[in-house]
């Protein structure tokens, strides 16, 4: 066998590879196409996004919307497990609230693309769950909801109170 062959083979054997991995359906579903260019430029912009809100109209947590700082335009896009986009604003600072059925939960996944004052790009993706209820797999201090959030990120604790799934 020549190098050209070897060389072939090779390259093949890794795209075959990669087509038969599972890929992460986070990644799948959301992140594709971030831009994040703002290292070493002393930007001080900032994102915090809840991964976590409890649409029940009791006016704690009900939507989920990003915290940002020195931010000029926003992206931000929520999917399904299906990859159907449920909501998506340009508006810095509004949010989204769910209606789940009661006494349950479901995960959505998250897209946020921002521009800051300075002209740069920050991307971020993730997880987001709308509760009623805490999951059995879970517990309660493995959500961030909005009203943890202090100047140091989501520092405080949770005034949710929330049972456990049925």
């Amino acid at each position: 066998m020549n190098k050209i062959t070897v060389f072939v083979i090779f390259v093949a054997a890794i795209l075959l590879t990669d087509c038969s991995k599972s890929h992460n359906s986070t990644n799948h579903i959301n992140c594709d196409k971030l831009v994040t260019d703002t290292l070493g430029t002393s930007d001080t912009a900032k994102i915090y996004m809840p991964n976590a809100f409890t649409p029940n109209a009791d006016g704690l947590n009900d939507y989920s919307f990003p915290i940002t700082e020195n931010i000029s335009t926003i992206d931000f896009i929520i999917y399904d497990e299906n990859n159907n986009i449920v909501f998506e604003t340009i508006q810095i600072g509004q949010g989204w609230s769910s209606a789940p059925n009661p006494n349950t939960y479901k995960k959505y996944y998250y897209k946020i693309q921002v521009t800051t004052t300075s002209n740069h790009k920050i991307g971020m993706c993730g997880e987001l769950y709308a509760l009623k209820c805490i999951p059995s797999s879970m517990i309660m201090s493995d959500f961030r909801f909005q009203d943890q959030f202090s100047q140091n990120g989501f520092t405080l604790p949770t005034n949710e109170m929330l049972a456990n799934c049925p």
